[in-house]
């Protein structure tokens, strides 16, 4: 950041505020939703780390920029981002840009406001009720609780806690080291979501799918047999269970024909 003038503060200055929102507004519609969503333009203005660093010049000083400086970051910022939103912008989770959407996401940061209680959101905690009212009754649920998972990973480790808490209800009270060791079945190439083999309360057992990226009913059975076998010969003495949602992960995949044939290995 090159040293200049001080930033000057706008919190007393309405004019001058909505003046730079104006400009910064006018900046993001031109460079990062006309031209980041137009097919003849690249989908990223690539460059090397290093190169990419001197380019964006991010280290922090003491001294503030100019406004004008600060407009010109923006574009920068802008120039050299992945556009999502690209005719040609691919990626499994998501990608294009929904305006409607754009507009819900430009009040929310707007207002700034947080989830953890009615007061200080009572609007967005009762549409977060109503999603979640749908959500439930997709499943087939008249009545529960949810929580919005912002991940895959995350959502595994969610549903894990969850199937651990329905086989051993009691393991808040009596701590993990109290509960028989436990065991999750991965498909190999679940690499994200592989646990720690090391550790002494969760045993990651690896499930071989040979020539194909599925993971079937039978590739488990197996394993479970094996881990049968261990636990008759008295070299493990535990409960089996694991978590359903991991069968469902894109990057490792699973018919959904084999779920109901899974599902009881799990309890």
């Amino acid at each position: 950041m090159a040293d200049s003038k001080p930033l000057p503060a706008l919190n007393g200055n309405p004019v001058a505020a909505e003046a730079l929102l104006q400009e910064v507004f006018g900046i993001v519609m031109d460079e990062a939703i006309r031209k980041g969503t137009c097919v003849s333009q690249k989908v990223c203005e690539w460059k090397e780390p290093e190169e990419l660093k001197q380019l964006l010049d991010l280290e922090l000083r003491s001294q503030g920029e100019s406004q004008e400086q600060i407009l010109e970051r923006c574009r920068t910022v802008i120039r050299y981002s992945v556009k999502t939103g690209h005719p040609r912008f691919f990626n499994q989770l998501f990608s294009g840009l929904d305006a409607h959407a754009l507009a819900g996401r430009i009040i929310t940061e707007t207002l700034n406001t947080s989830q953890y209680t009615y007061e200080i959101a009572p609007v967005f905690v009762l549409m977060e009720e109503e999603v979640l009212k749908k959500l439930r009754a997709l499943v087939g649920w008249s009545s529960g609780d949810g929580v919005f998972c912002p991940g895959g990973s995350i959502s595994n480790m969610y549903a894990m806690n969850l199937a651990r808490y329905r086989r051993f209800p009691d393991c808040k009270q009596r701590g993990l080291r109290a509960l028989p060791p436990l065991a999750l079945f991965t498909s190999k190439e679940g690499r994200r979501h592989r646990m720690n083999p090391g550790r002494p309360i969760l045993t990651s057992r690896h499930v071989t799918t040979p020539s194909r990226r599925e993971l079937l009913f039978w590739d488990l059975a197996l394993t479970v047999s094996e881990w049968s076998r261990l636990m008759r010969e008295g070299e493990w003495s535990l409960r089996i269970w694991s978590s359903r949602s991991s069968w469902l992960r894109p990057r490792v995949l699973c018919p959904s024909w084999s779920v109901p044939l899974l599902a009881p290995l799990c309890w």
